[in-house]
């Protein structure tokens, strides 16, 4: 190539150097310049270069380089006069060192039988055959075995790193915006770990094989159920391409429960380094929590709150946009961080994991939707579950349990030191904010770490008295849950009176209607209303992926307008309620069996991998939030993911790991 004012190059076509002319996508040229010691790739459609630079600025950031076996290309955006046009492209410095060169799978054959590798496929009599012979040959020519395990955590990392920085024009369009980056990354990826996946499964011994294909767990099978359903949901629907992709802005149709899926398979079977992959994300989550912190201080570092009305930066924060897609992303990600902390017995993992912890949960408090408070619950009552064993684990419980009560008063403090004039908060995280009566709780903590303390130095803790009292509280807490559904019933009946009547005006939330819940009440009865006049197909099978809208404005147009004009009711509000009406009592059974069991099998394995309890916090805190929100891109791949590390760790404990 040779260069000529300014960025531009002239790109020579006929050279020895130009080692590509097509990508995957049959569009991406690639050429080697000897005068620059530059490698430069030309972009078809606008957007291959902006992505390698965009992933490449992002690893630099990280501790790829310094702390794995992983080296990368830098790469930065390039103008480009190719063919007599202006073209957009990428350049990096030339990544070969002394004595390499990029070696196709064409030459690397042809070094190795000296003929051509199209002469020695020709030789063989089925399609069958040539693959694993390719497979085969391969990786005994190149020791590659193990290339699965590190495309895969690195394609982790880039998932993840993406969702959590990428947005094209700020806030607006950001869910659509959000989705599109993660559909690229899953388009050019997952098929790559898909062939790594067979490549495995042909150069394995045949032993192996067997194994790979026979341990399935119950999650497994759960999860093979619904994409079976989720399928027969799909072709069923009569609108296949709303129901591929789902609704403008979520996106939650086929595509997505597809890479739902692959994500769970592929990274239950080959991410062998998981630690390394929950590691990124979890830094990834601490730079969202406090942009996230900043923005409720009406601190803008990174420009998104420019030229927008008060209503939105009320209403928006961090790099995710909406305060219920925000939440929903802090309640996925911060039990790692909880639950590493509870867990750690190294004091740099427990001052880093704290440090985080506490930066969540002052985030958590100041996002300003309730639902955290009842992923915030699960959470609790989970550390609650495996904390009776021992008094060590109950002081750990009640340190995390002061963290979360003086998160509040730290925000607190930032906003007396730089307030915020506009911010409006609901119920619960004003109480916790501004109540000078919830410094009880902090103290109440307190006490309670001297009182296990105290019992554990002098050998009194009861292991088989704290069970009883941990099932009694279960007990209360069940039955006080009970008791404000009661509550809700007979309010939407209308039916409440006396004492009843008094304590559903004294707390809001136990007197329904159409706005309780902001708009839920409304949502939730129509939904049940829908459900319940389905015919007995949609019943079993459900109306089609991310079909809620759809079917729902089919039957209840006037209805619906009338409540939400130029809004539109695009889902149920309730992920595992949303579930029947997308897949049906088969779909959202499956759906939702995925889910506990692996809970379950996570908990009752979580003794001796701590990662298992990691999984087991996100998996109830999404679970107990998701009652009032839904599936979405910045929550739902986050914990398919961690729950795919999980299942991982456990499949290694039982010796049918694939690694």
């Amino acid at each position: 190539m040779d260069k000529n004012r300014g960025n531009k190059m002239t790109v020579k076509l006929v050279s020895n150097e130009k080692i590509a002319e097509t990508s995957s996508k049959g569009n991406q040229e690639k050429w080697f310049d000897k005068e620059t010691n530059k490698w430069y790739k030309l972009d078809q459609f606008g957007y291959e270069a902006l992505t390698e630079t965009l992933v490449s600025r992002l690893l630099e950031k990280s501790n790829i380089s310094s702390d794995t076996p992983f080296s990368f290309a830098k790469y930065q955006m390039e103008r480009l006069n190719v063919h007599g046009r202006d073209r957009t492209g990428c350049s990096s410095e030339s990544f070969l060192k002394s004595g390499q060169s990029i070696i196709t799978l064409s030459h690397l054959f042809s070094r190795q039988l000296g003929i051509s590798l199209k002469d020695k496929l020709t030789k063989l009599t089925s399609d069958k055959k040539r693959i694993e012979y390719l497979a085969t040959a391969t990786a005994e020519f190149t020791g590659l075995k193990k290339f699965p395990e590190y495309l895969t955590v690195l394609f982790g990392i880039i998932m993840a790193g993406v969702l959590v920085f990428y947005m094209q024009e700020g806030y607006v369009k950001i869910g659509t915006a959000k989705f599109n980056v993660y559909a690229h990354v899953c388009v050019f990826g997952m098929p790559l770990l898909l062939l790594l996946a067979i490549f495995w499964l042909l150069t394995e011994k045949q032993e192996k094989q067997k194994k790979f294909r026979q341990r399935f767990s119950t999650t497994d099978l759960f999860l093979l159920a619904f994409l079976l359903l989720a399928l027969i949901s799909f072709f069923a629907s009569g609108d296949l391409k709303a129901c591929f992709w789902g609704y403008d802005g979520w996106y939650m149709g086929l595509f997505a429960q597809l890479t739902f899926v692959l994500l769970y398979f592929v990274f239950s079977r080959f991410c062998k380094d998981g630690k390394l992959v929950l590691t990124a994300l979890c830094l990834f989550a601490a730079y969202a929590f406090v942009i996230g912190i900043l923005h409720r201080l009406l601190i803008d570092p990174i420009g998104v709150y420019d030229n927008i009305s008060d209503f939105y930066k009320n209403q928006f924060l961090s790099t995710m946009g909406q305060a219920s897609w925000y939440s929903s992303f802090v309640c996925s990600i911060l039990p790692l961080g909880v639950f590493c902390f509870y867990l750690a017995q190294k004091t740099w993992v427990r001052v880093c994991s704290g440090i985080f912890t506490f930066v969540g949960f002052v985030t958590l408090v100041s996002q300003n939707t309730d639902s955290a408070y009842i992923a915030s619950m699960a959470v609790f009552l989970l550390l609650l579950f495996v904390s009776v064993k021992s008094a060590g684990r109950m002081i750990r419980l009640c340190e995390i349990g002061l963290m979360y009560f003086l998160a509040p008063k730290a925000m607190w403090l930032l906003l007396k030191i730089h307030p915020n004039e506009i911010l409006e908060l609901d119920t619960i995280s004003n109480t916790l904010l501004f109540d000078s009566r919830v410094w009880i709780l902090p103290v109440i903590c307190l006490l309670f770490m001297a009182f296990f303390y105290l019992l554990d130095k002098k050998g009194k803790y009861a292991t088989n008295v704290m069970v009883v009292i941990r099932n009694i509280f279960y007990g209360l807490v069940a039955a006080g849950v009970l008791f404000g559904i009661l509550i809700l019933v007979l309010s939407a009946k209308g039916k409440l009176s006396g004492v009843l009547l008094t304590i559903s005006e004294k707390i809001p939330y136990l007197a329904w209607g159409d706005q309780w819940g902001n708009g839920r009440g409304f949502t939730w009865s129509i939904t049940g209303k829908m459900i319940m006049e389905m015919n007995p197909f949609h019943k079993l099978f459900g109306v089609g992926p991310d079909h809620f809208a759809g079917y729902a404005y089919s039957l209840y147009e006037e209805e619906l307008n009338w409540k939400w004009g130029n809004n539109v009711l695009t889902n149920a509000h309730n992920e595992w309620v949303n579930m029947i009406v997308d897949y049906g009592f088969l779909g959202a059974a499956a759906y939702i069996g995925f889910f506990l069991s692996a809970l379950v099998r996570f908990v009752k394995n979580s003794e001796d991998s701590p990662v298992l309890l990691c999984a087991a916090g996100c998996i109830v805190s999404y679970m107990g939030h998701n009652l009032f929100c839904y599936q979405q891109v910045l929550c739902t791949p986050f914990v398919f993911l961690i729950i795919a590390l999980a299942e991982y760790q456990l499949r290694r404990k039982a010796g049918h790991e694939s690694a």
